[in-house]
């Protein structure tokens, strides 16, 4: 991703933070006062993330389940789709991914988390020849995400997240480019 491309999605994920938090001051007042609902310990939901530039385009999609081991402290499985486009002057071409792993993440400070993540992707690479696709092979790729972010709270069982995320197992074969951002929810039921 360019410089040109990477300001425009730190821009767009700090105005749906920004979104996010004025949405929910005004949910958070609205709470009537009175005993705290039973808490679930299965958490379900997932993120998204996006990242365009003037070379392309790549969107991912997560649903996730999860498992509260403590209040602070969940652990699940992810499933994930990615989609992914690349164009220049002489090159054209997308691929669809998909894949899945395990997550757990830790609430260290009123909202501030920790997160890691194993995932396997089964991922489309195209083979160039002579600046030509000439064919796509598919192969798995195996990520390792490193990294944080904050959790804005609705109710004791659901959230709105933003995180930053790391991949320590970056190849010229990885779909992903680092730093990776991701908006995301959560609700127990």
């Amino acid at each position: 991703m360019n410089k040109i491309g990477f300001a425009s999605t730190l821009k767009l994920f700090s105005i749906i933070f920004i979104f996010i938090l004025f949405f929910s001051s005004g949910i958070s007042a609205q709470q009537v006062a009175g005993n705290p609902p039973a808490e679930s310990r299965w958490v379900f939901g997932g993120d998204f993330g996006l990242g365009f530039s003037s070379y392309g385009s790549n969107i991912l999609i997560s649903p996730q389940v999860g498992y509260k081991l403590t209040p602070a402290w969940e652990a699940g499985v992810r499933l994930t789709y990615n989609y992914y486009s690349y164009k220049d002057r002489l090159v054209k071409f997308s691929s669809n991914n998909y894949g899945g792993g395990l997550y757990t993440s830790y609430v260290i400070f009123k909202g501030l988390f920790v997160h890691l993540e194993n995932e396997l992707l089964s991922y489309q690479r195209a083979i160039i020849t002579q600046g030509s696709v000439v064919d796509k092979e598919r192969i798995a790729v195996h990520s390792v995400f490193i990294g944080g972010g904050y959790r804005q709270y609705f109710s004791s069982n659901s959230y709105a997240s933003i995180m930053i995320l790391y991949n320590l197992n970056e190849t010229l074969n990885s779909p992903y480019e680092n730093p990776m951002f991701r908006v995301g929810f959560g609700f127990g039921l």
